[in-house]
């Protein structure tokens, strides 16, 4: 199932500013009755461009910095529209961004009331805050905590379109640290968080097999090589499996400029098998996020027999309005829940 969220500028009243501020991106979109599209961007001021020529520890620095941003992205949003609220998540909530959050303690509920935003005042108004995610450390087991910050938004909503939400269900989200989520009756009860696109980007740009790819190019039967790599010898570990990529180069056995590809099937397909059993029971999983990565996903888990269902990335801009709706910034629209745009 692919949920689209279209754009119909200039076809009705706006209601709501939202802004998924993240670390390396940024998107803002202007959003009327029901949280449709009016208009949308996506400018070059992730978190770590803001923050560029700026003390971190400095919050009054860090807060004119991400005023400064705010204002020329939807600055012109803000005059033509001064009455309507604006809203953000991800990590312009972070303590280095724009003001810190805080965490919800999972197991959370998704609906999120206005009394767990951050405000923070600026020179045309007021930017409510979403709170992230947190998982607190069981220290009897040896667990270690987890985090989420701006993914929280897109699930809800993901949830918020499906007519079952209720039900309970695992969500991957893929991104630079995949998480992993199992919810129930739309609560967070446990998550996970895979820093494999991180590792991907670590492992193809420094090192020995940065050296030995060349001009990467899409090849599907590289990554699905990598994924098999994955599978089929699970005791020799990740990183003995990521070096057989420089052997098949050197060999002649995998082409240069599809290393890229196969590393990224072996990376996807190790966190797939290991992740797996916590999170499923061979149930239907939803996949939400950028569609390349959603649609390498679903390969990985077609392998391990379970069928998937695909969200765009621009639910995000669904999740914010379903939390301004909660928080009573702005009124619902008849039916909002179980309606696809």
């Amino acid at each position: 199932m692919a949920i689209v969220i279209q754009s119909t500028r200039g076809a009705a009243a706006a209601r709501l500013i939202a802004l998924d501020w993240g670390t390396s991106s940024q998107r803002a979109w202007l959003l009327g009755d029901g949280g449709r599209i009016l208009d949308g961007r996506r400018p070059e001021h992730g978190l770590l461009r803001t923050m560029a020529d700026v003390d971190v520890t400095d919050a009054a620095a860090r807060a004119r910095a991400c005023e400064a941003v705010f204002l020329e992205v939807c600055g012109d949003w803000l005059r033509a529209h001064p009455a309507i609220p604006s809203i953000a998540c991800g990590m312009v909530g972070s303590a280095q961004g724009w003001w810190e959050a805080g965490y919800l303690t999972v197991p959370t509920d998704l609906d999120i009331e206005a009394g767990a935003l951050t405000v923070v005042r600026h020179g045309q108004g007021e930017l409510y805050i979403v709170p992230g995610l947190r998982l607190a450390p069981d220290l009897e087991h040896a667990i270690p905590g987890d985090v989420i910050r701006g993914e929280e938004t897109q699930v809800i909503g993901a949830l918020d379109l499906m007519p079952d939400s209720g039900r309970p269900r695992t969500v991957v989200l893929p991104g630079t640290h995949t998480k992993w989520l199992r919810i129930d009756n739309r609560k967070v009860n446990s998550f996970t968080t895979a820093m494999s696109g991180e590792l991907y980007g670590l492992v193809t740009g420094h090192g020995i097999l940065a050296y030995t790819a060349t001009t990467a190019v899409r090849d599907d039967q590289a990554f699905a090589r990598g994924l098999a790599a994955a599978s089929t010898a699970p005791s020799r570990g990740l990183a003995a499996a990521l070096f057989s990529a420089r052997a098949l180069a050197l060999d002649g056995l995998l082409d240069p400029p599809s290393l890229p590809d196969y590393v990224s099937g072996v990376i996807i397909g190790d966190e797939v098998r290991h992740l797996l059993p916590e999170y499923t029971d061979r149930e239907r999983i939803v996949l939400c996020g950028n569609a390349d990565l959603c649609r390498r996903y679903a390969s990985a888990l077609d392998l391990h027999g379970v069928a998937t269902e695909i969200v765009g990335e621009e639910i995000t801009a669904r999740g914010l309005w379903t939390v301004a709706t909660t928080a009573g910034l702005v009124e619902p629209s008849p039916h909002d829940r179980g309606r696809t745009l």
